[in-house]
């Protein structure tokens, strides 16, 4: 019973919560808030999906990350322990399709994958798998 309880723990571990914050009307940033299982690079993948979702859910499929902030601090205390947690912030640009920019831009669908439909549906990512 052991080993299920640590999964359990470990699945807890790797949350992550995203906010988006709207600076233009084609131009938003993403905070993104991981715990240490995630890492830092885990923290960039939820934020980077998150870009792409909120892409999408903005009615486009283009787009360019204009800024990337990374960041990590200890949260906790001397009795309990201190933990590792990680964020990550992009500035990410909408890019309108035939636009001259369009051609060097990401798709936000191709980002997301084959089952970029589910993801939208489903929101901001909350796991670093």
């Amino acid at each position: 019973m052991w080993p299920a309880a640590a999964a359990g723990l470990l699945l807890l571990a790797g949350c992550a919560q995203t906010q988006i914050q709207p600076m233009s009307k084609d131009t938003f940033k993403v905070a993104t808030n991981a715990a240490p299982a995630c890492g830092a690079a885990g923290a960039r993948n939820v934020a980077f999906k998150s870009a792409a979702v909120e892409v999408i859910r903005k009615g486009g499929d283009k787009f360019v990350i204009q800024g990337d902030h990374s960041d990590s601090g200890l949260q906790g205390n001397i009795f309990a322990g201190f933990q590792q947690n990680y964020s990550q912030g992009m500035v990410v640009k909408m890019v309108p399709e035939g636009s001259p920019e369009a051609r060097n831009a990401l798709s936000a669908r191709e980002t997301l994958g084959a089952g970029w439909q589910e993801i939208v549906a489903k929101g901001a990512p909350t796991t670093c798998s």
